[in-house]
């Protein structure tokens, strides 16, 4: 396949997954009796331990056999910054509760664009930073934070309109949330592009996978079995703590549906990273600099058009609507962007 046709195939799987990766939270506003922490452990088992430990058993062939291969040390930096996305995810999870699913995806996903972008290419590849191609895709990064700060200025707006008015649909304990929220979408878009450094960490991971006769465009999934490993000891820890401490187990043995919520959060989730890794591997030497701002722009969007149907914007008058599509304007002008830059290294 020519360059110029794989590249293209590559953006348009990654773009895919992250309108799936950014549907996931739109389960949360269908729960009933079950409280967060109920279906985030189930989202999480399903997410984070089953449904990429059943992916890597039967797309890399040996893979108990590859794990072993590979040096203590590969493992160890994937799975560390695995464990600290999973802290990242945690604080997602409130935050998604606290100032709902626009907003939050916008913030903790703009900060995870912006620094899993520049972090690798800092980390990784030092030597494109100050060249064309390397410029060029920090300012499309630059360009979604500016987005980002659009996305929490709507949400300012919103809760300015909200807290002069007695809308029913949105209590005052919502509105009196609404700085601890943002404070823990803030700590979360800071923590969570550990995930992307796993990515970009794990190389030599999937370089031993394809020995074994992996096929590259599933390479990644070996990443996904030993970070979200670390991810789902946090998650679930977390999870387990809160529901031992109010004491409401038995929560979960009580209208099951809930269940499958947490299965439908965790293929939406999973999609996203499956086919992250899947497009990424089309996008060359920066894949890991140039595929994750694109999947977290176009997350930031679907979350949008969710939040939006799910009525988060309703009765918040025409200003904020305004800023917050303004801010979806600027995330696609962003994507374009970025792209363009890697393509001026080819």
């Amino acid at each position: 396949m020519p360059a110029e046709a794989s590249f293209g195939t590559g953006i348009l799987v990654v773009l895919v997954g992250a309108f799936a990766n950014g549907s996931f939270g739109l389960m949360l506003k269908y729960a009933k009796s079950w409280k967060w922490e109920h279906l985030w452990l189930t989202y999480s088992v399903f997410a984070m331990l089953i449904i990429p430990w059943t992916l890597g058993f039967a797309t890399v062939p040996e893979l108990l056999t590859v794990l072993r291969s590979a040096s203590t040390r590969d493992l160890s930096v994937v799975f560390v910054f695995g464990f600290g996305w999973g802290i990242g995810a945690v604080l997602y999870g409130l935050a998604l509760k606290l100032v709902g699913m626009a907003l939050s995806y916008s913030i903790v996903v703009g900060l995870t664009a912006a620094i899993g972008s520049l972090a690798p290419l800092v980390l990784v590849h030092p030597e494109e930073v100050f060249t064309l191609r390397g410029r060029v895709i920090i300012s499309g990064v630059l360009m979604i934070v500016v987005g980002v700060v659009f996305c929490a200025w709507a949400g300012h707006l919103k809760e300015k309109v909200l807290a002069s008015t007695s809308v029913g649909a949105h209590p005052s304990s919502e509105r009196e949330n609404f700085p601890l929220g943002l404070g823990v979408a803030v700590l979360s878009g800071i923590l969570s592009p550990m995930l992307n450094l796993s990515f970009a960490y794990g190389t030599p991971l999937t370089r031993l996978a394809v020995g074994h006769g992996t096929d590259p465009l599933f390479a990644a999934n070996i990443i996904w079995v030993v970070a979200l490993l670390g991810g789902f000891l946090v998650n679930t820890g977390y999870c387990a703590y809160l529901i031992s401490s109010r004491g409401s187990w038995a929560l979960m043995s009580i209208e099951r549906f809930h269940y499958l919520l947490g299965l439908i959060m965790g293929v939406l989730w999973s999609a996203g990273i499956v086919f992250y890794g899947i497009g990424a591997s089309k996008l060359g030497d920066l894949a890991a600099v140039v595929g994750w701002p694109v999947m977290s722009s176009m997350a930031i969007m679907s979350a949008n058009l969710w939040g939006a149907i799910a009525g988060e914007w309703a009765d918040t008058g025409r200003k904020p609507r305004i800023v917050m599509w303004l801010s979806v304007v600027v995330l696609g002008a962003a994507m374009f962007v970025v792209g363009w830059g890697d393509r001026l290294g080819r």
